[in-house]
């Protein structure tokens, strides 16, 4: 018999390295050698003859066979670490190391905090965080770098997964210090009078907030400084430099630790920027990322 040719090192193997899309990543999952790990997909394309993965730009690609093995054997692992687990009566302590995106403010203020409590109950997981651009999450998911990620509004590739988590309120934001007013204003004519800071060039946090709130299509503001840090852009403002759109968690905080910090009213109705949660649904997480996936979900929707 076929099966009897194949043993479950064989699988597994092929398992982290369909997952990791890397030989190196997963010998290190694994604790085997890169050339142990290349010998048991070699053996498991021998027995099966069928090749399992093409080297394409250095980059390992599974053949449409990997993808209809992958499938089934992933689905087997878990059905057997449960049925194993429940014969032991016990709970397995979770190990492990689970990789993590997040947007720099949204992960700090609201993901990191989170994992702290997490992790209290479950010392022996360890996170890897990498925070960053929505752009950037999408390209390190892809690659099999994360297993997970928070991305705000922005068009990930088709092979990513998205599910709303959060609605963060974005808020235009200025030094008391300038004597604007503190009245909702929708008069386009108002903001072309200030200054601004802003993320990028192209001004696109502004003009949703200024589309929003005073209906200006087409916005020509006078931004003295761009730089794509909420943190570097709330200092700014602080400094009376300009004008600011700022996450309402972080206008809050600025605001509860008594800093001169003068929310924009607008037309009174919230923009809201959608935080979801990223994955690949074809990668298998192992328990401690299933869990902390399943945690942060559950424990951020309740927000």
């Amino acid at each position: 018999m076929l099966i009897d040719q194949i043993n479950l090192n064989q699988l597994r193997v092929f398992e982290s390295v369909f997952r990791t899309k890397s030989m190196t990543h997963a010998a290190r999952e694994l604790h085997l050698t890169q050339s142990g790990v290349s010998q048991h997909i070699k053996a498991l394309e021998d027995v099966l003859e069928l090749k399992l993965f093409d080297r394409i730009k250095q980059k390992l690609v599974p053949t449409p066979s990997a993808k209809e093995l992958y499938k089934h054997t992933s689905r087997s692992f878990e059905e057997i670490e449960t049925i194993l687990n429940r014969l032991k009566k016990t709970d397995k302590e979770l190990t492990g190391v689970v990789s993590i995106g997040l947007p720099i403010e949204f992960g700090n203020n609201i993901v990191i905090p989170l994992l702290s409590e997490f992790q209290k109950k479950n010392p022996k997981v360890q996170f890897r965080i990498r925070q960053g651009f929505p752009f950037e999450m999408n390209h390190l998911l892809l690659g099999g770098e994360l297993d997970f990620a928070f991305v705000d509004s922005f068009a990930m590739d088709k092979g990513v997964t998205t599910q709303p988590v959060y609605d963060e309120v974005l808020e235009l934001c200025v030094s008391k210090k300038l004597g604007v007013s503190a009245k909702g204003v929708t008069d386009p004519e108002f903001y072309q009078g200030l200054t601004y800071v802003d993320y990028q060039e192209e001004q696109s946090v502004l003009s949703m907030w200024m589309k929003h709130h005073a209906g200006m299509k087409a916005v020509d503001l006078d931004v003295r400084l761009y730089v794509m840090d909420a943190q570097a852009i709330s200092k700014m403002i602080l400094s009376g430099a300009g004008a600011g759109v700022l996450p309402g968690h972080l206008a809050d905080k600025l605001v509860a630790a008594g800093e001169e910090l003068q929310i924009m009213k607008g037309s009174g109705k919230p923009l809201h920027n959608t935080i979801s949660i990223a994955y690949l649904e074809e990668k298998t997480l192992t328990p401690a990322a299933k869990s902390t996936f399943d945690f942060l979900k559950s424990n951020i929707l309740k927000k």
